[in-house]
């Protein structure tokens, strides 16, 4: 794809506004800060993946031959493209139903679905950042266009990632025992989640750390916030809470597998529940192995793991499984992040045109939840 000139410059404007130093600044402060209109080394990170988004065509393409991989582009059904692109359209849908609920349990807010759509589909043009760091940029412009706190909603990302973790177990069990594959990784993966979410929701590990910079005035000043991230922790990471994020994060991964099954099945492979089952494995591992990666967006691990695991437990040829992944991967991220990049360009200049609410942060807001209790009295 070409871009003009015009949508060049257009591109390098939206992904070199984005914000870090304003998210740290309302967390401590509540308040926006002075840096929000100053630009911030994101965006060159973000261009940076891109580049490493076209690399990895390239590396797949020497190693499976340019040609073959062409030729087996070129025979897929191109018929299947729009339910391709209607299962991921339906994917991205669950998953703002996700942040949407999660957003409401984590702040209270229930915003305009507008101003919401754009905050959550900005965030999905944050998928090339490394470990997927750039989604928290959400909950800056939630800040920004509705009030929601930020310490409020800065556990969502993070609790998405826990479950989308315990989701991708859960899809790949059948795979491990039909395909006798190690699993040691999976026991580890599946034990850190549950540490994690024991550790966020314990309450006695949250008091000794809000006791101690009690101790220190400089970080006295955070503790209004961290109590904060932590009571959405809890609400987040309860029962009803995680029902919602596991139970919607495994539709929205299941739509993704029965995307790559799609794929392989117009690449020639025959439909069969076998597929489904192998498609089935292969999607989330290679998922979680990108994500274990910490590389932006996975980028070379996920595809990579698609490769070697199709010709492994399918066996196919390598064009056929550097075509499976290539497509798969253009289809889910592409998908997300070109929408991401327009609902980024439209709500940057709906924040810059001061069209945001920008209420209920910091003390106010704690204020009017009646949270709000001496530091001394607290923690003694």
């Amino acid at each position: 794809m070409t871009l003009s000139p015009r949508g060049a410059a257009a591109l390098q404007v939206d992904v070199t506004s984005l914000p870090s130093e304003p998210i740290q600044a309302e967390i401590t402060s509540g308040a926006p800060s002075a840096a929000a209109g100053r630009r911030v080394p994101w965006g060159r990170g973000l261009l940076i993946s891109l580049l490493a988004a076209f690399a990895v065509p390239t590396g797949l393409g020497i190693y499976a031959d340019f040609g073959d991989v062409s030729a087996t582009l070129g025979g897929f059904q191109w018929n299947l493209m729009p339910a391709l692109l209607g299962l991921t359209a339906l994917n991205y849908l669950v998953r703002y139903l996700r942040w949407r609920k999660l957003l409401k349990l984590a702040s209270g807010q229930t915003p305009g679905l507008r101003q919401d759509l754009l905050v959550f589909f900005a965030g999905t043009a944050m998928i090339l950042t490394p470990a997927r760091l750039g989604e928290w940029a959400k909950s800056y412009y939630a800040r920004q266009l509705y009030g929601a706190p930020v310490a409020r909603t800065a556990p969502i990302p993070l609790v998405e990632r826990i479950t989308d973790s315990l989701v991708m177990l859960l899809l790949a069990t059948t795979g491990l025992v039909l395909f006798d594959w190690d699993r040691a990784v999976f026991l580890t993966v599946g034990v850190i989640a549950m540490v994690a979410i024991m550790a966020l929701r314990h309450r006695g590990l949250a008091s000794l750390l809000f006791r101690c910079a009690a101790r220190f005035p400089p970080a006295r000043r955070l503790l209004p916030p961290m109590e904060d991230f932590h009571d959405s922790s809890r609400l987040l990471l309860s029962l009803p809470g995680l029902s919602w994020a596991f139970g919607l994060g495994l539709v929205a991964w299941s739509l993704e597998c029965l995307t790559f099954f799609l794929v392989l099945v117009g690449l020639g492979r025959p439909m069969t529940w076998e597929l489904v089952i192998q498609a089935g494995f292969i999607f989330p591992v290679a998922s979680l192995a990108g994500s274990l990666s910490l590389l932006p967006g996975g980028l070379g691990v996920t595809e990579g793991s698609i490769t070697g695991m199709t010709q492994a437990i399918i066996g196919a040829p390598r064009s056929v499984a550097v075509a499976s992944a290539l497509l798969v991967r253009a289809v889910i991220l592409g998908f997300g992040f070109t929408l991401g990049l327009a609902a980024l360009a439209a709500l940057t200049r709906t924040v810059a045109n001061g069209q945001g609410h920008g209420q209920g942060h910091g003390q106010g807001w704690r204020e009017q939840q009646g949270l709000l209790v001496s530091d001394r009295a607290r923690y003694p």
